[in-house]
């Protein structure tokens, strides 16, 4: 039994076809104002920009969201705080994805697109940190550890969504 090589050339086309018409509809949607497309998490990004079809109007409103955030989840670690361990790891790391986002914040107001990323990357990286951290010392259902991990959502919208910013 042998495969009819038209049968193949026409599988190949309609395969290719499929996927042209998936691209295509995202960036359709793209094209109508949801951003959160590019997004890993869309209906979290869909809930923290409300609408906006801005792209730097977008990654700053998510970006403020998630400092917002972050300052709640420092101030809860600092309430559950012992010597070592994984909430101290996390406290530590808050600190620093606050500073990442900050210098994010002015990153999108000099249009520096590479630097937004690198920052957004940072405050990524502190939270799956402080997830690691927090798993390691077994305080996986501890409030702080669930919050890195939404934390960490927010952060992965956040550099999807700084993908769309004009440099």
């Amino acid at each position: 039994m042998s495969i009819n090589p038209h049968m193949t050339v026409f599988g190949t086309i309609f395969l290719l076809l499929l996927a042209a018409s998936s691209q295509t509809a995202a960036a359709l949607n793209l094209s109508l104002g949801d951003l959160c497309t590019v997004a890993d998490f869309p209906v979290l990004c869909r809930g923290t920009i409300k609408g906006q079809t801005n792209v730097n109007a977008a990654t700053d409103v998510a970006i403020r969201e998630l400092m917002k955030r972050t300052r709640q989840a420092r101030d809860i670690a600092k309430k559950e705080l012992k010597r070592d361990g994984g909430v101290a790891t996390c406290l530590s790391n808050f600190n620093s994805a606050f500073d990442n986002l900050e210098k994010a914040l002015q990153n999108i107001k000099e249009n520096d697109g590479f630097s937004l990323n690198i920052n957004l990357s940072a405050a990524l990286t502190d939270y799956d940190t402080c997830s690691d951290a927090m798993k390691g010392s077994q305080e996986i259902n501890n409030v702080v550890y669930k919050s890195a991990g939404v934390l960490y959502q927010m952060a992965d919208n956040c550099l999807a969504l700084s993908t769309l910013v004009k440099q």
